[in-house]
């Protein structure tokens, strides 16, 4: 009976010790990622990178195209356009950053002419922030999400969840598929 009890304490410890070595690494890996976030933005801001070159000045005159768009949207027909939101919190585990990275990376790789001319945007969202927090109702989000909106006239006319990120964030090239054939289909409405 004592070896039973000491079996069962022994594995209890086991356990409760492998649980918060995780947590702890989860913690102190997501507290750097905090401390760096402002510099990851930074980096990727083509303003910010040397080597970027034409491919910054395309960014730039892309968007300085979407900011000056609503200004003359009086004057333009009415468009519609694909908005690829990542929506993510304060606290962004390993996960979450690379969920955000890919669908950034699978957009830009395949819909470059569609960034470029306005019919596709991609927006990182913090639904932490007061401002953001009725996404969260807007779009019935549980967790991180990529979410596509189809927004004609200034309103919108649909949207989609794909929940399949999650599932395939560990193929980065079955997640780039997934996010390339659900934004082709949404940008076939934009007519």
């Amino acid at each position: 009976m004592n070896t039973k009890r000491i079996v069962t304490r022994l594995l209890l410890i086991f356990v409760l010790l492998s649980a918060t070595f995780l947590g702890y690494k989860e913690f102190v890996q997501g507290g750097r990622e905090k401390v760096n976030q402002n510099a990851e933005i930074k980096a990727r801001n083509p303003v910010n990178q040397e080597s970027a070159g034409i491919k910054a000045s395309q960014e730039i005159v892309s968007k300085l195209k979407n900011e000056a768009a609503p200004r003359h949207a009086a004057l333009q027909p009415s468009k519609s356009k694909v908005i690829a939101y990542y929506f993510h919190g304060t606290f962004r585990c390993t996960t979450c950053r690379t969920i955000e990275e890919y669908s950034h990376d699978a957009i830009q790789t395949y819909f470059a002419k569609e960034l470029g001319n306005g019919s596709l945007e991609f927006r990182p969202v913090n639904v932490e922030e007061p401002e953001n927090k009725h996404f969260i109702q807007d779009y019935q989000l549980v967790t991180r999400s990529l979410v596509l909106s189809l927004v004609s006239d200034g309103k919108e006319k649909k949207w989609k969840n794909l929940p399949d990120v999650w599932k395939l964030v560990r193929d980065k090239e079955k997640f780039y598929q997934y996010v390339k054939d659900e934004v082709e289909l949404f940008l076939k409405d934009t007519g």
